[in-house]
């Protein structure tokens, strides 16, 4: 059966989860009429972000890997439950990061994030700042702080169920394979060192996030059934 499976063009390989009521056709509407203007017309006027968090924890995160066939590998692992919560945005075209790490991400944290963003382009008529549905990202205490006269942040939610144009979630996911992904710490002070290393050197990575991060985008929710 594996033989003929093959010759038909079929490769045995894990699915990819994502989310259950992801919409195609929604995702492929917002990029054309909303998110692809604004890339496509960023400037130091109207600076583009992509925002979300991520939350790294000290334990062992197994991911794929070269192995020799015959070979077993082992990964070490701890009970640790420690996490780094950093929120992040990420510029378009220029794909340049900002990020803050913190205790939580609240509606009081990324006013700060927006406060930061503000600092970087103050001559901007408008900084222009994609994110998802989040509870801290609707509230009452950030709707306050946009009704205020020095704000000139202008938010952009995403679709329900669509991380995947969230182009920040690349650059997460850049991350923690340079920095976690089939590694173990025997402490989380190096745990940690790793996290502040990888910021440290971004600068290194950045043939990887400019390949990456692109304005080419994947859409999810296509109905796609099994073989039989």
């Amino acid at each position: 059966m594996t033989k003929v499976l093959k010759r038909l063009g079929f490769v045995y390989k894990m699915p990819k989860k994502v989310p259950a009521k992801a919409n195609e056709d929604v995702q492929r509407k917002f990029v054309e009429e909303t998110l692809g203007p604004p890339m496509r017309t960023a400037n130091d006027d109207t600076p583009l972000y992509f925002a979300d968090g991520t939350h790294p924890s000290d334990t062992a995160h197994a991911a794929l890997g070269w192995i020799r066939k015959g070979e077993t590998r082992e990964l070490k692992s701890n009970h640790g439950r420690q996490n780094i919560n950093i929120n992040g945005a990420l510029s378009w075209p220029g794909r340049e990061f900002v990020h803050r790490q913190t205790g939580r991400i609240t509606s009081a944290e990324m006013i700060l994030l927006f406060e930061d963003l503000q600092a970087r382009h103050p001559m901007a008529s408008a900084i222009r700042v994609v994110l998802d549905n989040a509870r801290y990202n609707r509230s009452k205490e950030l709707t306050a702080w946009f009704a205020r006269d020095y704000c000139h942040i202008a938010l952009t939610h995403l679709p329900a169920y669509a991380p995947n144009l969230n182009l920040i979630e690349r650059f997460w996911w850049l991350f923690k394979k340079n920095t976690i992904y089939n590694e173990y710490f025997p402490t989380c002070a190096d745990f940690k060192a790793a996290v502040e290393r990888f910021f440290a050197r971004i600068e290194d990575y950045r043939n990887e996030i400019e390949s990456l991060i692109a304005d080419k985008f994947h859409f999810i929710g296509k109905f796609n059934p099994q073989p039989p």
